[in-house]
């Protein structure tokens, strides 16, 4: 009898026990601030970028999400656009519309040479406007490449 009596005193108190909230594991700080990370690939595309193409010449300011748009005959007056960022495993996107016409500018990490000097880019792009897909190279303004 004095064990069941014991019995009955111990079991509400380990009942209640399992009842409570557990303690958070030393490493459960680092778990949620990983978890709360943004997509470390952000990190590897610079904010500011200068993209540049040939035939046609055509040239696109970045800062953020703000981009400047350029040709020869509009060197004075860039065209101001507006894009959405975001990343995927191909890369750097940006992207809006423009009075019902979509623009697309897609970066990559890839080695690009601009077909007419020996300058090598760190940054492929691909530029999409009123429908025409043009090719070239971009650069971090703050790291220019090395003139050749």
């Amino acid at each position: 009898m004095p064990h069941f009596r014991l019995l009955l005193t111990i079991l509400p108190m380990a009942m209640l026990a399992a009842c409570s909230p557990a303690a958070p594991d030393a490493d459960t700080p680092a778990r949620e601030a990983a978890a709360a990370q943004v997509d470390p690939g952000m990190d590897t595309f610079p904010a500011n970028l200068q993209a540049a193409g040939v035939e046609p010449f055509w040239g696109v300011k970045v800062e953020g999400g703000a981009l400047a748009y350029t040709t020869p005959e509009t060197m004075d007056a860039p065209r101001r656009l507006q894009a959405t960022r975001s990343i995927d495993a191909d890369g750097l996107h940006l992207s809006g519309e423009e009075r019902g016409q979509p623009f697309r500018l897609d970066v990559r990490h890839e080695p690009c040479s601009d077909g007419m000097s020996d300058t090598a880019y760190p940054f492929s792009v691909s530029w999409l406007l009123e429908g025409k897909t043009a090719k070239g190279c971009a650069f971090d303004p703050a790291s220019p490449p090395p003139p050749q």
